[in-house]
């Protein structure tokens, strides 16, 4: 590395709702694993990560979880540092947590959506995650995201065929 120069750490992600623009979709993934998040491509894009309950007593467990990941005699990968840091990248609004509660992906215990926003945004300050946990994932929905036929498949979908009704209708002219 030259003098000057740093190292690149994009966004991990984009947020629930950018993702979802893009043609996106979330899904649950079939462990309750933080490590078990995957992306596929069918028709559109689906980002499978783990179901979250989230009440009153998740910050303190998660920060309680963080500090036992920094102890100095604790081997480990960072693991929830890293977690939380990808779920802060999927969460940036009210808006995003919404998303996830439609999708089934996150239960809200806590009250308001924009409370379980703020928390997520606010757990992950000055924490620094293993980039190279999520590197597959993240280079895979870059990949999508970039692509113009995924996006514009997205768009048309969500534009002419997100009612199923719809996409009756339109098999129904093909036919």
């Amino acid at each position: 590395m030259s003098l000057g120069s740093k190292p690149q750490h994009n966004k991990t992600f984009r947020s629930v709702k950018e993702m979802k623009e893009a043609g996106i979709q979330v899904s649950p993934s079939e462990t309750s694993s933080f490590r078990d998040v995957d992306f596929y491509v069918g028709l559109l894009g689906t980002l499978k990560i783990p179901r979250i309950v989230v009440d009153d007593s998740t910050g303190s467990k998660f920060m309680n979880l963080v500090a036992y990941e920094m102890c100095p005699d604790f081997e480990n990968d960072f693991g929830v540092t890293s977690y939380l840091c990808f779920l802060d990248s999927l969460i940036d609004t009210a808006e995003d947590v919404k998303e996830l509660r439609h999708a089934g992906m996150l239960l809200n215990y806590m009250g308001s959506d924009e409370e379980v926003a703020h928390l997520f945004n606010s757990l992950t300050t000055d924490l620094v995650p293993d980039f190279s946990t999520y590197k597959d994932v993240t280079n895979d929905t870059r990949k999508y995201c970039n692509n113009p036929w995924a996006t514009s498949i997205a768009k048309a979908y969500y534009t002419h065929f997100s009612i199923p009704w719809s996409i009756l209708a339109f098999l129904g002219v093909l036919l």
